[in-house]
């Protein structure tokens, strides 16, 4: 076969199309061109190709100029054939930015049509809650964009006490909730349960579960236990109220739906805690109470723990001051506790 008939082959893929030869990039199509401006035919091969020609399976991914990529590759008998794409985007689809558009507009408007139809303290709280609301959201939009960016969501693991970090949250929440009519519960059996885990990332996850459990158990109870069994921490959280726990996190059950309904949520809490989980290693699971209801199961890791103390400069704030618990919250609580003071 002549050099242009294998040439006109390899444009034949739609993707970067990369033959290796003795350890040279022998030839490239013109995708593979376009993507990898510094291969050229001849030269020694780089070290960027060196996981996708080394790698057992023949396929996977890896990671070049912070940008992530698909390969497979087809051994011949002098070298191998390397097909190579981008991997597609996983951190915000359409239907989560498409949600945002629409939660966001209507949050301007609600403040809108508060400023212009009451007046008072009412008409402050209408605005503080929306204001709240509007900041969660734009800060979920904000992590999820991080998910996506090059250097990935920020990770910083200390040996962390979970069951402290649980019984602070819930008894902050459980005051808040108790206002909305839902009871919030946290049951551990030790007083210390220690992981190795972002204690900012862990918050975030938990008020997450929290919130969206909290919405459809209106006048009814939460409870978050965690156990340790094994090498792994348990979270389980349910609801004994009407409707299903964490509805507001589980993907649409309209088959091809791409904007969420009046009432949903953006679709980012599911995908904001699994991304958490994962980083941490451990799982996320979402199932059906015996009686009626839905749960959440988080499972953590609890080693290797990191014991060596270190002088570490602190990290701003990135909610600007603004509480945590009543951002997430913000879409249970009652007005009256907007209220805020100067």
């Amino acid at each position: 076969m002549s050099d242009a008939n294998q040439t006109t082959n390899l444009e034949q893929f739609p993707d970067s199309a990369i033959e290796v030869v003795h350890g040279k990039v022998q030839r490239l199509n013109r995708v593979a061109m376009h993507c990898f401006p510094e291969l050229r035919s001849g030269m020694e091969l780089p070290g960027f190709l060196s996981t996708p020609l080394e790698d057992p399976d023949g396929a996977g991914t890896f990671t070049h100029q912070g940008i992530l990529y698909l390969f497979s590759r087809v051994a011949g008998a002098e070298g191998s054939l390397l097909l190579v794409r981008p991997a597609p985007k996983s951190g915000l689809t359409d239907r989560q930015l498409d949600g945002f558009v629409r939660q966001m507009r209507g949050f301007l408007q609600e403040v809108l049509l508060e400023f212009q139809s009451t007046a008072g303290q009412e008409h402050d709280n209408a605005f503080n809650r929306s204001f709240f609301r509007m900041y969660r959201l734009l800060s979920n939009l904000d992590f999820m964009r991080g998910m996506d960016s090059p250097s990935g969501t920020p990770f910083h693991p200390i040996t962390l006490d979970l069951a402290g970090l649980c019984r602070r949250l819930t008894e902050e929440a459980a005051f808040l909730l108790q206002q909305a009519g839902v009871q919030l519960r946290f049951q551990c059996e030790t007083a210390s349960l220690l992981i190795p885990g972002d204690p900012a990332l862990i918050q975030k996850l938990l008020l997450t579960l929290i919130s969206n459990s909290a919405k459809p158990a209106r006048s009814g109870e939460v409870t978050l236990t965690l156990e340790r069994r094994g090498g792994q921490a348990l979270l389980w959280l349910g609801d004994r109220g009407e409707g299903g726990c964490l509805d507001a996190l589980s993907p649409p059950k309209e088959a091809g739906a791409r904007i969420p309904a009046p009432g949903d949520g953006a679709g980012m809490g599911l995908a904001i805690a699994r991304h958490i989980v994962e980083l941490h290693q451990g799982t996320l699971l979402l199932g059906e109470r015996d009686g009626g209801g839905m749960l959440a199961l988080v499972s953590l890791p609890t080693g290797p723990l990191r014991m060596d103390l270190a002088v570490h400069t602190p990290a701003p704030e990135a909610a600007g001051g603004i509480s945590p618990v009543l951002m997430e919250l913000a879409d249970v609580l009652p007005l009256s506790l907007f209220h805020l003071e100067e």
